[in-house]
């Protein structure tokens, strides 16, 4: 089973100032796009604080201002906070300063650097516009597909199982499309990183 993505070799040509990976060989980074949402956004903080490891969550402006209460529990946790954007927007449909101001309006609701484009799309002008407001562009090393219809539980996990050996971002979704997979695979896969005794670290 393939699915569509622009490969990281790729993305690093293009990106060169982004983040891919993590320093320490030991380290892994769990990242989840799209929410806060009810349901899917607290189910994931409860299993995160069920194992005691923290998170990154790459948040949508948007969803920050419908569901506050879950935003401030993401903060209570202590889990880090990137930007999404505020609308989730795809950059490849918008000029580099209708991009930059969606940015920066997520920006006056939570003070971030971090930040990974909705798609993982960026205009080379909007990636320049981005790192020039000292933004700190984070894309990820391994992607779940958790928000693939085709995916399988099974699957998923013998994906991620395979590639996962340290230093990496993973990329999952605290959106309502992902919570199909995401209830069945993320504490599976918590403890299986938890036997190759790697040590779950939040983005900065």
């Amino acid at each position: 089973m393939i699915f569509s993505q622009t490969p990281i070799y790729l993305l690093k040509q293009i990106y060169p100032n982004a983040q891919f990976h993590l320093n320490h060989p030991s380290y892994i980074a769990l990242t989840f796009d799209d929410g806060p949402i009810p349901e899917v956004t607290e189910y994931v903080i409860d299993v995160l604080k069920h194992y005691n490891i923290p998170a990154t969550f790459f948040c949508v402006g948007e969803n920050i201002q419908k569901h506050t209460g879950i935003f401030h529990k993401l903060l209570q946790n202590k889990h880090s906070i990137g930007n999404h954007t505020f609308s989730h927007l795809n950059a490849w449909k918008y000029t580099s300063e209708e991009y930059l101001q969606d940015v920066l309006k997520f920006y006056k609701i939570y003070n971030t650097p971090l930040f990974r484009p909705p798609y993982g799309k960026l205009k080379p002008s909007q990636y320049k516009a981005l790192l020039k407001h000292n933004f700190k562009i984070v894309f990820w090393s391994v992607i779940s597909y958790d928000y693939h219809p085709q995916m399988t539980v099974q699957k998923c996990l013998n994906s991620l199982y395979k590639k996962t050996i340290g230093r990496q971002i993973i990329l999952f979704h605290d959106s309502q499309k992902s919570f199909r997979l995401i209830s069945e695979i993320l504490p599976s896969y918590i403890e299986f990183c938890q036997k190759l005794k790697l040590t779950f670290v939040p983005l900065k």
